[in-house]
């Protein structure tokens, strides 16, 4: 009799969630958002996500119920990991990640929140795979990117693994301007290679012209040619600070062949420092060097003026 009755209540509970609206739990976690309970909000965008797994469709089935309605799955998977993120809860991350990962907008938080939960739980074969899955995907958010090549800065002793994955990346994307300018930062920084990261660089300005960060990277590789060529004893009466008079014509020499570093630099710092007028960190250091060199006071002065302002 018991076990009667007891598949009489299974056979009820699983009519009573066959007779739920699909979007029953979407629907439920606005309203739960509404009244401030972020956790709860999550849980409901997490199951509507899983409704239909649960209520026993095939992938197939799945696949084409995701289709016909992608924007709203594609925002309740995004809503599910803001909102687990924002409670702390990286338990709830993990399980939406996977939902979010496929969806096409908002991907950028999608992938912050992921790599935290990643991070947290020790998962780092993960957290790096999202971070190169991130850098394909969200060409236009250059944090991504900026944290591949700090990850591969420390890890100085193994550059051909480096750049072999930077590689991977441009041929997954090769219209991806960060992809090359990763790749450009790792040859100037790493390697002091300027030649190759000029390369780079102008590959992704070529791309997105738009690309200060890469603008200010061409800059600079001008500017450490220089510093380079002095470690091998060129450029001594420039720099020096000794009386240069009674060497003037070879010292005037001297000077024209270092200002034409400092102007290729300053001609990229310009462009960066129009596209990117508020990253004083980014051009401001090395434009000012330039403008000194270049015997530009009046720039120099009115450089130095709005970024000792901010």
């Amino acid at each position: 009799m018991k076990s009667i009755l007891l598949s009489l209540l299974c056979c009820m509970a699983l009519n009573t969630v066959a007779q739920q609206p699909i979007d029953y739990y979407n629907s439920q976690a606005y309203r739960a958002h509404e009244r401030g309970d972020k956790a709860e909000a999550a849980k409901c965008f997490l199951l509507y996500l899983q409704e239909p797994q649960r209520r026993g469709m095939t992938q197939a089935q799945q696949d084409s119920l995701y289709q016909a309605d992608r924007r709203v799955y594609d925002q309740a998977a995004v809503n599910a990991i803001y909102l687990f993120y924002s409670v702390n809860d990286m338990d709830g991350v993990m399980k939406a990640l996977p939902y979010g990962r496929r969806t096409s907008k908002g991907i950028s938080n999608v992938y912050i929140a992921g790599m935290e939960a990643c991070k947290e739980k020790g998962m780092n074969d993960l957290w790096m795979e999202l971070l190169k899955e991130a850098i394909v995907r969200c060409p236009q958010n250059p944090q991504f990117s900026d944290r591949l090549i700090e990850y591969y800065q420390s890890k100085k002793g193994n550059m051909a693994e480096a750049y072999a994955e930077m590689d991977k990346l441009i041929a997954a994307n090769p219209q991806n301007a960060d992809a090359w300018y990763a790749k450009g930062v790792l040859y100037f920084n790493v390697d002091e290679n300027n030649t190759e990261a000029r390369n780079c660089f102008s590959k992704a300005i070529a791309l997105d012209e738009d690309n200060g960060y890469a603008c200010a990277g061409m800059g600079s590789t001008y500017l450490q040619d220089v510093i380079l060529l002095r470690r091998q004893g060129q450029f001594s009466l420039v720099f020096s600070g000794s009386d240069q008079k009674v060497k003037q014509s070879s010292y005037n020499k001297e000077l024209a062949e270092v200002q034409t570093y400092y102007f290729n630099a300053r001609t990229y710092l310009e462009m960066s420092r129009r596209l990117l007028p508020d990253k004083y960190d980014v051009w401001g250091t090395p434009l000012l060097e330039c403008y000194k060199m270049l015997k530009q006071k009046d720039k120099y002065d009115q450089l130095y003026k709005e970024m000792n302002e901010e």
